[in-house]
């Protein structure tokens, strides 16, 4: 039988399997507390104070719970009931930080989903809209532009050696 590589996805799953949740949720509210730090600042993010945003990348085996508390977003407590759910792959996600697609189009389509409080959805998808073009700095955006192409388009698995 011949060795086929694992499929890019499936490598990338695996730190959402080995780290211990609680250190890769405190890396993303880290990158999130300075990509938005102004919005922060400026009270724009204000409607999650005491609500939970879960954010489940699904292909990565990634779950996030998020919250503002004391001016800053924070992990909030695994087992917090979210308020509203934010579904997708890993790679709408990136075209949203990049700024390839848009919300609306991500969600008519289906490849994000949106469940729970829908005026709190609203509420972060105008936030979404509201974000400037290079919201990620340039060694940022380059590596999540190369996630973007080594996840692939839906339904086309990537390998490794198809990058």
């Amino acid at each position: 039988m011949p060795f086929s590589p694992p499929s890019a996805g499936a490598l990338l799953r695996l730190p959402g399997k080995l780290l211990p949740v609680r250190l890769h949720s405190r890396g993303l509210t880290l990158i999130l507390n300075r990509l938005l730090a102004d919005p922060i600042a400026n009270g724009e993010l204000d409607f999650l104070q005491d609500r939970v945003l879960r954010i489940e990348v699904m292909d990565l085996a990634l779950d996030y719970r998020l919250t503002l508390r004391n001016g800053k977003l924070a992990a909030a407590p695994r087992g917090a009931q979210e308020d509203v759910r934010f579904g997708g792959d890993a790679r709408e996600f990136l075209l949203l930080a990049l700024n390839e697609e848009d919300p609306d189009t991500l969600f008519f389509q289906r490849r994000l989903q949106l469940e729970g409080d829908t005026e709190l959805g609203l509420e972060i998808k105008n936030l979404l809209y509201s974000l400037e073009e290079d919201l990620l700095p340039d060694p940022l955006h380059r590596i999540a532009s190369q996630f973007s192409r080594l996840l692939g388009r839906p339904g086309e698995p990537q390998t490794l050696g198809d990058s």
